[in-house]
């Protein structure tokens, strides 16, 4: 008989909770761990995650999954020069997988983040065969093609939910290293989309012009006999312009001043 191959999983919380978010679910650990070492001599289970002082259930995450079997790597939320609060775990996960390279057949590596695609081809080439265990529909494609193998997390659900509310509120790091779950909210235009016409209303305008047009015309009423035709034009002779009237002005010097006659003058 075959000895079963060894194996390590590698759970990145970050992407646990994107994934687990995004299809309304609560996981739980216990069973996830299970399902991913059946017919597998497990090496190491660890999980990575971050604690936050801000929220309460930080801790008691991180120590029920310590219960349920795994060695817990977190980190303390720290804030960068730009205000963003990170918790770099990228380096870890790199520096344990390529340790425990020597020690496995196999890596199961639960992620959706991009930048752990050259861990998964330097693993790769020391001889192991590495597992992704993802979504199609939030990592990129990128990383499920560097991976021999991928799981796609949607079959899990039904072996791994556990009961309780879908969203669960967990730490995640503050920034562009991990995926978002929601997209940002879209700003309402200010402008007015036309409304489209309504097909009935357009077709009993139509059937109503058409009415209009095929029905017969209300004939003119009749003029009366005793109305005399419209009389003709006549000629008409422009009338000789009136002579203008001459107002005699006194004659004035140069002075301007009006010039009077004299006693001789008649």
């Amino acid at each position: 008989m075959d000895d079963p191959p060894r194996a390590a999983l590698l759970l990145d919380l970050a992407s646990l909770d994107v994934m687990s978010g995004h299809h309304g679910v609560r996981v739980a650990h216990g069973r996830l761990l299970e399902q991913l070492s059946r017919n597998r001599r497990l090496v190491r289970a660890t999980a990575y995650g971050v604690r936050d002082d801000d929220r309460p259930d930080s801790e008691q995450r991180l120590a029920d999954l310590a219960a349920e079997g795994f060695k817990v790597i977190a980190k303390p939320l720290r804030r960068r020069a730009d205000g963003v609060r990170r918790a770099s775990l990228g380096i870890d996960i790199a520096v344990n997988a390529l340790e425990l390279a020597p020690h496995l057949d196999a890596l199961s590596l639960l992620t959706t983040d991009a930048d752990l695609v050259v861990l998964v081809e330097a693993v790769q080439r020391r001889g192991v065969r590495v597992e992704v265990v993802t979504s199609r529909e939030l990592a990129p494609p990128v990383l499920m093609e560097a991976a021999d193998d991928v799981v796609e997390f949607s079959s899990l659900l039904d072996l791994v939910t556990s009961e309780g509310p879908g969203r669960r509120s967990v730490p995640t790091e503050r920034g562009n290293a991990r995926p978002r779950l929601d997209p940002p909210p879209r700003r309402r235009s200010r402008r007015r989309s036309s409304a489209k016409p309504d097909p009935e209303a357009v077709q009993a305008v139509l059937a109503a012009e058409t009415a209009e047009t095929t029905s017969d015309p209300q004939p003119p009423p009749e003029k009366s006999r005793t109305e005399s035709p419209p009389s003709q034009p006549s000629e008409v002779t422009p009338a000789a312009p009136a002579p203008a009237s001459v107002k005699v002005l006194p004659q004035e010097k140069l002075s301007g001043r009006a010039v009077r006659k004299s006693s001789d003058e008649p």
